[in-house]
């Protein structure tokens, strides 16, 4: 179905209403919220919390984007990435949907079946990449004035200081690369 869609993450809410919320489970990606708190990515098939019937239920999909669309989590069994308007199937005898809030930023187009024009028989742009590492010590607080290098292989792709969030500088590349963080010592630290 033609429209825009939202990423869900941990937290999000449900429409079965307050204290209801999605989580995310297995090793996956964050969204930063506008609030700059990374979340968690849920997948169908992840479990969500339902108040209105009080049990867990399990993400399964039906807000209308197309699978094709749906980032798939290959780290994890291939799981579709869940969106906001996803149904949870809990015991209520009509399914919540999820409420995409914090993920945001993270937007999904779908034209869904639209006629086939002239822009669609050009060939696809490359994919352009832009990621960003956040360094947290042992109790996940963030480390702010932490040197380090982005490397792929030899070559050196980004290098700075991380910034008050513990954040490096973004990191654009033409296409998927293993990237290796190199971090020095902690600025202030003797």
């Amino acid at each position: 179905m033609a429209g825009t869609y939202y990423a869900a993450v941990e937290g999000d809410p449900l429409t079965s209403g307050k204290g209801s919320q999605v989580f995310a489970s297995g090793h996956c990606g964050t969204i930063t919220d506008e609030s700059g708190r990374p979340r968690r990515m849920v997948f169908i098939g992840d479990p969500a919390y339902c108040q209105a019937c009080d049990s867990q239920g399990v993400i399964i999909g039906g807000a209308g984007v197309s699978g094709a669309r749906r980032m798939i989590d290959l780290v994890n069994g291939g799981r579709r990435q869940a969106v906001g308007g996803d149904w949870v199937s809990c015991k209520c005898p009509d399914h919540p949907r999820i409420i995409a809030i914090y993920g945001r930023r993270w937007i999904i187009r779908d034209d869904g079946d639209a006629a086939p024009s002239r822009a669609r028989e050009t060939p696809a742009p490359r994919l352009i990449y832009d990621e960003q590492f956040t360094l947290k010590d042992g109790n996940g607080q963030p480390l702010p004035n932490v040197r380090y290098r982005v490397r792929n292989g030899a070559t050196v792709v980004a290098s700075g200081v991380t910034d008050a969030n513990g954040c490096t500088q973004r990191i654009n590349t033409e296409g998927a690369l293993r990237l290796t963080l190199e971090v020095d010592a902690h600025e202030g630290s003797a």
